[in-house]
This record gives C-alpha cells, sequence and structure tokens, in this order.
C-alpha cells in the first residue's frame, strides 16, 4: 500500500467537514481507514464509499473489513404521533411519512430528511389546503378544500396550507389601530370573534370632529364564500362600519347625536357593514357603541355639563332618597301605632273573654248551688212528709184500735186538746144511725 494517497478525512474534524451542509443531511463522524475493520452496531446503517465513487448501505450488526473505503454510519430519522417526515430526493420528489415512522438517510438517493411537526386543529378552527392536479383534459390544475377541525392535518407532497394575510393590530400599536397584512396566520377561526375599531374625525352637519367608538362581533358562515370575495374580511368590517357611521353622523348635529347614541348600538343603523359581511360569507351579530370623543375644548365643555347633569341628578336623588327614608318612617310610625292599637284591642277582647268565663263559672257555680239546695229541700220535705205520713199512718191505727175497743175518739182528741180556739163541726147529713153505731164522721170534731 505505499503508492495509496492519504485520505484528505485523516486528521480533520468531521464537524468542519459538514458545516457547510444542512442539518438534516450531516452525519456523525465518519472514520476513514486503509485497512482494517469496523463494526456496524444493531439499528445502525451504515454507508461504505469506494475509491471508485461506489456506495452500498450495511445494516448492523455487523462487521466489515475496510480496505481503502470510507465508512459512513447514517443518522436516523424518527417522528413521533404529532410529527412527520418530509424526505427531499434527489430526483425532486417529495416522500410525507406519517409518524410514528422512522428512516435512515440515504446519501446516495436523498437530498434532506426532515421532522415536521403535524397541524393540530380544534374543533374552532379550520385550514384551507391547495394542491396540484390535472383535469379531464390533462391540463395542471389546482383544488382547494377545507379542512375543519378536530384534526391532525399532514399534508402530502403536493400539498401546501394557505397562509392568510389580513389586517390586524401592529405589535407597536393600540388595540383599536389597524394594519394591513399585519395578521398573518393559517389556521382560519371559524367561532364568533370581535374587533374594536374607533372612526376618527367624523364631522357632524354641524362641523363638529368627534371619534366614534365601537365594537364589532362576527361570525363566518361560509369559508369558501370568504375566499372567492375577499382577501382581507377585517379590512372590510373597517371600511364598511366607518361608512356607516360617516353616514349616521353626516345626517345629524352634535346635540341630536348626544340624544341618538342609542341607535349606534342597532344593526339598522349599519346597513352598508351587514350587506358586506353577507356577500363575503360572514353575519354581523351584534354591534357596541363604546363611546365618543370630542376635541379638547369642546370635550372639556361636555365634561363639565355631564358633571353638572351628574351633581344635579345626584341631588336630586339624595333629595328623592330623603323623601323616601321620611316616608318609610312616617309609614313604620303609622305601622307601629296600628300594631299598638290592634294589640290593646286584642288584650282588652281578651280580658273581657276572660271576665266572661269567670261570671260565666261564677253562675254555673251559683246554679249548681241552687240545684243542690232544692234538691236537699226537696228531699227534706219528702222526709218531712213520710214522717207525716208514718205518723199519720200510726196515729190512724192507734185510732182504729181504740175504736174497737169501744172507745170515744172525741173525746180522746178533745181530751187532747182541751181548750181549742175554734171547734169544727163536720155534719155529712146522713140520717141518724142506729143507736149504738155512731159513725166516725158524725164524731169528728176539729179543734184548732
Amino acid at each position: 500500500f505505499s503508492g495509496v494517497q492519504p485520505s484528505p478525512w485523516i486528521g480533520r474534524d468531521p464537524t468542519a467537514v459538514f458545516a457547510g451542509l444542512p442539518l438534516s443531511s450531516r452525519s456523525p463522524p465518519t472514520l476513514v481507514m486503509t485497512f482494517g475493520s469496523k463494526t456496524v452496531r444493531e439499528g445502525e446503517r451504515a454507508c461504505v464509499w469506494s475509491r471508485d465513487g461506489s456506495a452500498r448501505l450495511v445494516d448492523g450488526p455487523r462487521r466489515l473489513f475496510l480496505c481503502l473505503q470510507r465508512l459512513e454510519v447514517l443518522p436516523k430519522h424518527s417522528a413521533g404521533n404529532v410529527e412527520y417526515l418530509e424526505v427531499r430526493r434527489r430526483d425532486g420528489t417529495v416522500i410525507i411519512l406519517p409518524g410514528p415512522a422512522a428512516r435512515f438517510f440515504d446519501p446516495v438517493e436523498d437530498i434532506s430528511v426532515h421532522v415536521r411537526e403535524a397541524r393540530l386543529i380544534d374543533a374552532s378552527e379550520a385550514l384551507v389546503v391547495y394542491r396540484h392536479t390535472a383535469n379531464k383534459v390533462g391540463e395542471p390544475h389546482v383544488e382547494r378544500r377545507v379542512v375543519l377541525g378536530p384534526a391532525r392535518f399532514i399534508p402530502s407532497a403536493d400539498e401546501w396550507v394557505h397562509e392568510f394575510e389580513w389586517s390586524g393590530v401592529p405589535q407597536d400599536g393600540s388595540k383599536t389601530t389597524y394594519q394591513p397584512k399585519a395578521l398573518r396566520f393559517t389556521k382560519l377561526r371559524v367561532i364568533p370573534a370581535s374587533a374594536y375599531h374607533n372612526v376618527s374625525e367624523v364631522r357632524t352637519n354641524d362641523d363638529t370632529l368627534i371619534t366614534v367608538k365601537l365594537m364589532l362581533f362576527f361570525e363566518l358562515r361560509d369559508v369558501e364564500k370568504m375566499l372567492d370575495a375577499t382577501n382581507d374580511p377585517i379590512g372590510d368590517f373597517i371600511n364598511a362600519a366607518s361608512a356607516d357611521v360617516i353616514a349616521f353622523c353626516a345626517g345629524v348635529s352634535y346635540e341630536t347625536f348626544l340624544n341618538e347614541t342609542h341607535r349606534l348600538n342597532e344593526l339598522d343603523t349599519f346597513a352598508q357593514l351587514c350587506v358586506r359581511a353577507q356577500h363575503i360569507g360572514y353575519d354581523i351579530t351584534k354591534v357596541v357603541f363604546r363611546g365618543f370623543q370630542a376635541g379638547a375644548k369642546l370635550q372639556a365643555m361636555h365634561d363639565n355639563a355631564i358633571q353638572e347633569r351628574t351633581r344635579l341628578r345626584l341631588l336630586e336623588e339624595t333629595q328623592a332618597q330623603e323623601q323616601r327614608q321620611a316616608d318609610a318612617a312616617l309609614a313604620a310610625e303609622t305601622r307601629r301605632a296600628a300594631q299598638q292599637a290592634e294589640l290593646e284591642t286584642g288584650q282588652a277582647q281578651q280580658r273581657a273573654q276572660l271576665s266572661m268565663v269567670s261570671v260565666k263559672a261564677q253562675l254555673a257555680e251559683r246554679r249548681l248551688q241552687d240545684e243542690a239546695e232544692i234538691e236537699r229541700q226537696a228531699r227534706a220535705a219528702e222526709q218531712r212528709l213520710a214522717e207525716q205520713q208514718a205518723h199519720s199512718a200510726e196515729l190512724l191505727a192507734t185510732m182504729r184500735e181504740m175504736k174497737a175497743m169501744g172507745v170515744d175518739l172525741t173525746k180522746v182528741l178533745v181530751s187532747q186538746h182541751e181548750a181549742p180556739d175554734k171547734v169544727i163541726k163536720l155534719d155529712t147529713g146522713a140520717a141518724p144511725a142506729a143507736e149504738g153505731k155512731k159513725s166516725l164522721l158524725s164524731a169528728i170534731q176539729l179543734n184548732l
């Protein structure tokens, strides 16, 4: 091997060798040998370059014997679930490998291998994708389609994503300042959105300059219609809203404008804005009037007038509040007096009811006492009557016995009352009885 020229790779820094190549084309440090062996590990791939320029790919595990050859370990590129591999071939073709996928860089066939991130689209977004194709007669043609979320979008080799350039808020500007093509994006939002807008230097019919502040609410309804009709919907909204505000203020004076600002919250006032929105596939759902601003002097006068009106309104509200408090106190006092009278009436009724109950109880007690006394007297009279009847019966029996014994009952009775106050003789008028048989009644005399 004495005639072999030394390899240009020996003694050089591999990092410096590949410094000018793309990142995806760079390979790990290359081992150059004129004679010896090299091991390709499992899971690796190497390219063996010969002196004649030919190359062969070797997959590990493998032990190689090199003789005047160059060994290049090839980098391996892998993509996850939300990634894909973009392989650019030397013949001009592009290969897209959705993840998860892995591929070794082929220095013979490939120019570069890049790991790209897939576009994740949520439910409120959409992508506009174009693709090269051919029509029915074979002529080149470009197709357009809308990809609605939620989705994971990985473009094919002949597809590209539309990039929108709308009017937007510049990075160093306020939220009401818009600059053409300041808003750049690829994911189109299809949910309701809003935008602030100030219409500056609007002149009323009495030559008063004011700035009207608005807030626009809109929603995208037809993506295809929007793509065909405009390339800047925000700019269209701003121009149409400005035209409507200028037309509104041109027909009213400053004082009339102050009294009719509520009309700037109605969609009927923004006819041009609504028509333009429908023409480009949008709906204007609401317009909110956020206020206005006039010139410095006029604004100062207006502010003073507002302060004075506010002071008078607060004073009126304070007086009305004091009157309401006085009315409330009087009403409370009236209710308290009515409640007191009602309480006293209730107490009097309760006392009367208690007195009535007491009287009824006394009358009931007295009635019971009278009934008991009457019952006692009736029992005493019955007892006396019974005693008198028993005595009369006993006396009658005694007299009958005495009569049976031939005793003159008249003399007996007279003897019991020797000096009567009155003598009543009962004459029955009957014929004289037989001798020795005097009638009992004829002999009865009542000695009083």
